[in-house]
């Protein structure tokens, strides 16, 4: 039996986090991602995926237009931020890998973005291309042809699902223009919620989620994909899907604590921004 390594750093130096009903997470002892074991095979997270995934997403507030231009919105302040430059290029090209149903391209087009995304699922790809056109690309973006490269490479909520993130994020600098931007959001396994509940996080989903980032990991992960300059924040979300039926003062409460926090690196989400300089 091979032995088991990590997914980053390919170490096999490693604990037990967690101990769950289908297997356990696993602390690598050298770049400090989290990890599902036993690892699906792909044939398993295809099926998976393919068994209506994208339909019961399409229920939740996150795939909804308000979400999507709030996402937009953020993105945006981000970029003006820290690359104001690239808001100001004429004829600038973003592409989001694992677009899903293409709702945040749309707002993206809208906002003066030639647009390109990906998506896995025939299902999604035609919802997607019904929206968008001949854009959207069915496949693993490490696997298709592109003609072009990108001035800002979007992945939000993707790489906690790969086998293999290195490889993706390798591909994501491949496509970049020069002094072009990479954007990742993934859930923060040091973040507040993570640490209260544990085991129970919400984010604890495998074979759905079956790698976890830290501030710290994904910056590792960033680097071995040969990104120099990388910086990362932690982020409030934008919606506790979880508190959603709760009292409307213990769900203010909450979400109070939520927004504050970003400020001890305890945000929902781990937000990187790396540079192709």
């Amino acid at each position: 039996m091979e032995a088991l390594a990590c997914p980053i750093c390919h170490h096999h130096e490693y604990k037990s986090l967690y101990s769950l009903d289908a297997g356990k997470l696993m602390t690598c002892g050298t770049c400090h991602i989290v990890f599902f074991s036993p690892m699906p095979t792909p044939e398993e997270l295809k099926d998976f995926y393919s068994d209506g995934y994208h339909d019961e997403y399409s229920q939740s507030t996150m795939a909804s237009l308000p979400f999507d231009r709030n996402r937009y919105q953020l993105l945006e302040g981000l970029i003006d931020n820290f690359h104001p430059s690239l808001l100001m290029k004429s004829n600038r090209t973003l592409l989001d890998v694992g677009c899903g149903v293409g709702g945040f391209l749309g707002v993206a087009q809208q906002a003066g973005w030639t647009v390109t995304g990906t998506e896995l699922t025939d299902d999604a790809v035609e919802k997607a291309r019904g929206k968008l056109g001949d854009c959207v690309l069915e496949g693993d973006i490490s696997n298709l042809s592109f003609s072009q490269t990108y001035d800002l490479i979007t992945n939000y909520h993707v790489i906690e699902h790969l086998l293999d993130p290195v490889k993706m994020l390798q591909t994501c600098y491949r496509l970049l223009s020069p002094q072009g931007v990479l954007f990742v959001e993934t859930p923060n396994i040091k973040s507040l919620g993570a640490r209260i509940r544990g085991a129970k996080w919400s984010h604890i989903i495998p074979p759905e989620h079956i790698v976890y980032f830290s501030p710290g990991s994904i910056r590792y992960a960033l680097h071995k994909a040969g990104f120099d300059r990388v910086i990362v924040l932690t982020s409030a979300p934008q919606v506790i899907e979880s508190i959603q039926a709760w009292p409307s003062s213990l769900k203010k409460l909450v979400t109070f604590l939520y927004s504050l926090a970003p400020k001890a690196r305890m945000g929902a989400a781990v937000q990187a921004i790396a540079f192709k300089d």
